[in-house]
């Protein structure tokens, strides 16, 4: 998987995020969330954390803005 960005148009510093050369919408990172999250139930159903530990992890990166081994670590995806 290849992640790059490219200068967007709309503001100064905007940029074009890009999957394998391929702009991503907003509405693609929401489908691949809801496929993520069902995923996550179907391995650790609930009342297992599942979905909601995602959630948490994306939460945590939103505050803190770094992904770092030890968020990685802390839900289990290192």
């Amino acid at each position: 998987m290849t992640i790059s960005t490219d200068d967007g148009n709309r503001i100064p510093g905007d940029r074009i995020i890009k999957w394998s050369n391929t702009p991503m919408s907003i509405e693609d990172i929401g489908k691949i969330l809801l496929l993520m999250w069902e995923n996550e139930d179907l391995r650790h159903p609930p009342p297992q954390r599942g979905a909601r530990m995602l959630l948490d992890f994306i939460n945590e990166l939103f505050d803190t803005r770094k992904i770092t081994d030890d968020l990685l670590h802390k839900y289990y995806l290192k």
